[in-house]
């Protein structure tokens, strides 16, 4: 065996493996340069458990702000993002809710530009595998006119029935 095919080997397999991994497997390879943020994100479907006004978390908003509230899909590759309906579902792509996501350099921010061309910026207050919460000002209970309020977003990794599936242009999960 001749020095090249010896030095070739390990490549050969790498390259074997790589042709027959399924689909998700070589997107995760491609995402090696994704941020750890948005890895985080990606390992996880997420759903919105908590919302609290300002500095009070003792009382739990979700009721009052219904627009925050979803199951969220993220993916690290293509740093697109969708939200679901949590009673059905259901994706809210048509209504706004897929686009695109970063976080800003120092980590302490996540911007969100909707399809539709709708931006949000997001203060990063919790990012790991158990909870993802952010916070941002909003005129309160989201009604135009009111005073704006600073609410915190709780989210935690959904485990309920329903089996959300991302729409094109978003990798699986």
């Amino acid at each position: 065996m001749s020095h090249l095919t010896t030095s070739l080997r390990p490549a050969g397999l790498a390259l074997a493996a790589a042709l027959l991994a399924p689909a998700y497997a070589l997107a995760s390879l491609a995402c090696t340069g994704a941020s750890p943020d948005a890895q985080v994100l990606a390992e996880k479907t997420w759903l919105t458990t908590a919302v609290y006004e300002g500095d009070d978390r003792s009382n739990n908003l979700a009721a009052r702000y219904p627009g925050v509230v979803g199951i969220s899909l993220w993916d690290a590759c293509s740093n697109r993002y969708e939200y679901f309906d949590p009673a059905t579902g259901l994706s809210r792509g048509q209504q706004g809710g897929a686009g695109w996501f970063f976080f800003t350099g120092d980590r302490q921010y996540q911007h969100t530009v909707a399809d539709n061309g709708m931006q949000l910026r997001r203060k990063m207050e919790v990012l790991n595998p158990k909870e993802f919460t952010y916070s941002r000002q909003v005129p309160k209970d989201m009604r135009e006119g009111q005073a704006l309020v600073t609410i915190h977003v709780v989210h935690t990794p959904y485990t309920g029935a329903f089996q959300v599936k991302p729409s094109a242009g978003i990798g699986p999960k």
